[in-house]
């Protein structure tokens, strides 16, 4: 244990000699580097099918995978008709059966069955009434009464009232949402009578909300802990640049991260979309610890060069036992049946192994490149002080 330490602390020595002397060319490497896995984050998708993070190799779900691939037909969009007793409309209706309501219920059944999008037969109350409604809804309740399994269509104090529209099963997010707008277009064209209103839900489009959720959740969670985290750091390190100087692991990082799952192909899912904030509050210490060391150094008056190579060798060293351990743990949820839990432990691990090559090797060389620019100043300075004398 005690040679591995002494072999990684020789190591880290050598690369603080070379991050000393090559530190232009290694920031222009790790921009470089971030720019293409910046890209590649574009590449992300998001999944909110639970069913796509189900292990496929068990024997109930290649029992499912096979039937959904042989019966492949319809999944079904639900327009919900329902009461507003809440409007403040006059001559409201009161009653679902409303015939009102069954004339709007006919109109909009009648503008599904003409459009493309739908795959099959509308269901709903429409059919019961080929011969026209009653007036009164005395009437509607005679012919509903006549046909067996309408009250199917209405909840028990015919308060609902449902329009079963199928579409092709397993459309693609733009699909599903370029249909739910042909069905709200449909829906704003009838006429609808006071105190209804028209709801569109269903399997399809909630998963669509649920994906709408997740990329809100991920870019809101992440940005507030990034920020949160940079304040505290600006206040602890009482400098702006010793804080950015912290904080700048954490931006590779996550953008390494996510660029990595994007080429990868790996999803944000239920189980991935808090990633961000994570791996920002566990990886964190390593910039910390590495920036705390060099200045402490540079106050005692040891030079660039040598609080360089004690900062990286053995910070480096002490929070590579950290990494390494907390990596492990991370990895071994990959071991998982569950491919959510593979992909969290995935992502986990990748994040905490950037983070300590952030703040290992990148960090290390913009504090050399701020201690140049601060000479650099102090130098010119002094020159026109110079000169003026």
């Amino acid at each position: 244990m005690l040679k591995g330490k002494i072999g990684i602390e020789s190591a880290l020595t050598k690369l603080a000699a070379f991050q000393c002397r090559y530190y232009k060319q290694i920031i222009l490497a790790a921009v470089i580097l971030t720019l293409f896995l910046g890209y590649g984050a574009t590449n992300l998708h998001f999944q909110g099918n639970i069913e796509k993070e189900m292990p496929e190799d068990l024997p109930v779900f290649v029992l499912q995978d096979k039937i959904a691939s042989k019966f492949k037909g319809e999944e079904f969009l639900v327009v919900a008709i329902c009461l507003n007793r809440d409007t403040g409309a006059k001559n409201v209706v009161s009653d679902i059966r409303d015939p009102r309501v069954i004339k709007s219920v006919i109109e909009l059944h009648n503008r599904l069955e003409d459009e493309s999008v739908v795959v099959g037969h509308v269901q709903s109350i429409a059919p019961f009434f080929k011969y026209g409604v009653p007036d009164d809804i005395e009437g509607v309740k005679r012919v509903l009464a006549a046909v067996p399994g309408a009250e199917h269509f209405f909840n028990r104090d015919y308060s609902i009232t449902l329009v079963h529209v199928p579409i092709s099963a397993g459309l693609s997010e733009n699909k599903v949402t370029e249909v739910t707008d042909i069905i709200k277009k449909d829906v704003d064209a009838i006429t609808k009578p006071p105190g209804v209103e028209y709801k569109i839900t269903g399997m399809a489009p909630l998963i669509i909300e649920l994906l709408r959720l997740m990329r809100e959740d991920m870019v809101f969670t992440t940005l507030v802990a990034a920020a949160i985290i940079f304040g505290l750091l600006a206040l602890l390190e009482r400098s702006f640049a010793k804080g950015f100087l912290v904080f700048l692991p954490l931006v590779f990082g996550i953008t390494w991260t996510f660029g990595t799952m994007g080429f990868l192909g790996i999803p944000i899912s239920i189980s991935t979309v808090m990633i961000g904030a994570v791996i920002i509050g566990l990886g964190v210490e390593y910039g910390i610890f590495m920036v705390s060391r060099y200045y402490e150094e540079r106050s005692r008056g040891t030079t660039t060069r040598d609080a360089l190579r004690i900062a990286v060798s053995n910070i480096g060293a002490s929070t590579f036992g950290s990494a390494a351990t907390t990596t492990a743990a991370f990895f071994a949820l990959t071991l998982s049946v569950m491919p959510m839990i593979q992909h969290l432990g995935q992502t986990l691990a990748m994040g905490i192994i950037f983070c300590w090559l952030a703040a290992a090797v990148v960090n290390p060389c913009f504090i050399v490149f701020e201690e140049r620019v601060k000479a650099r100043k102090l130098a010119k300075g002094l020159r026109k002080r110079v000169g003026k004398g």
